[in-house]
């Protein structure tokens, strides 16, 4: 089903009279692959209203979407990003969260807030879970009073929702909501952040390089290698290349070879294999995400940071 339909079948959804649930994610380390304990936060009444507006206010604005991809900008206005959760590490947290009991499983101590690395608002009805919002927290959530923020007392064992008091914030936002496998995003930022994607985009990187190396489409990657390192900004444009895999053929990079030659875009070959230098590496990396484009209107070529493929009905 495609994702537009999935968003406007939420939306349709009474979400009004569904049960209110907050639970904390934490997150350790083995073997440098991240795994997750989830575990609820108890609730008085008005608090878990106050939950509830902030998810059904974001789906509520939320109406126009478009596919998430490594280098797509920030949403704006309306819009979200999609994915589906089985791509993301929500998925293993959302697999343990579905066995959890909300009245059993709850935490035992402040400490375990404190080292939480996010929260989940979750809505449920008698089937089980409808929606999820989830918030990436900041390194220390302890925070001081300000706008946009939720001020909550922990007192045995539970949040109970305070205007006098400010021992821990909750804000007005959440980072995305997940419904029926697919996840809506609404900060790309810290959706990336809060589930991992540089990790992941780094595993991205280090698959390209062998495949590149096996293709030998590049002379020597050491430039490469080293110019990316774990940068996020350069992760995302391998993670680009290697989903775009214009590196894999031949007609491409014989075109690429020819219009270099045209324009003077200095780009080198040794036979068959581009030559990387450190003044070329990022006119050969915007090439190889199809970045480099021309316009038929002032006959100007523009680098650009995202590109969305048009396709017109006849």
């Amino acid at each position: 089903m495609p994702n537009r339909q999935i968003l406007r079948n939420l939306k349709a959804i009474d979400l009004r009279n569904s049960n209110i649930s907050l639970a904390v994610v934490k997150e350790y380390k083995r073997d440098r692959i991240s795994h997750y304990t989830v575990k609820y936060v108890p609730t008085n009444a008005r608090l878990e209203q106050r939950l509830k507006n902030i998810v059904l206010r974001h789906i509520e604005v939320s109406n126009t979407v478009e596919p998430y991809t490594y280098d797509c900008p920030e949403p704006e206005g309306d819009q979200v990003r999609s994915i589906g959760s089985e791509e993301t590490d929500f998925f293993r947290i959302f697999a343990q969260l579905q066995e959890l009991n909300p009245e059993i499983d709850i935490i035992e101590n402040v400490e375990e807030l404190v080292k939480s690395k996010a929260y989940m608002i979750i809505l449920r009805n008698a089937e089980g879970i409808q929606v999820v919002g989830f918030k990436t927290l900041p390194e220390n959530w302890k925070m001081k009073r300000s706008r946009n923020l939720i001020n909550l007392l922990y007192i045995e064992n539970r949040f109970e929702d305070l205007e006098q008091e400010n021992v821990f914030s909750i804000s007005n936002y959440v980072d995305l909501f997940y419904f029926n496998e697919y996840i809506f995003i609404l900060s790309k930022k810290e959706f990336e952040r809060g589930l991992n994607f540089r990790e992941g985009m780094i595993n991205n990187a280090n698959v390209l390089y062998e495949d590149l190396a096996e293709k030998r489409v590049f002379v020597d990657i050491d430039i490469l290698t080293a110019r990316v390192g774990n940068n996020q900004r350069y992760l995302r444009k391998m993670a680009t290349i290697r989903n775009l895999g214009h590196y894999t053929n031949p007609v491409f990079l014989q075109r690429l070879r020819q219009l270099s030659i045209a324009k003077g875009w200095n780009i080198e070959f040794d036979g068959n294999q581009i030559l990387i230098t450190e003044e070329t590496l990022d006119d050969i990396l915007t090439l190889l995400q199809n970045k480099r484009l021309h316009s038929e209107l002032t006959e100007e070529d523009f680098d650009v940071d995202s590109a969305k493929l048009l396709s017109f009905d006849n």
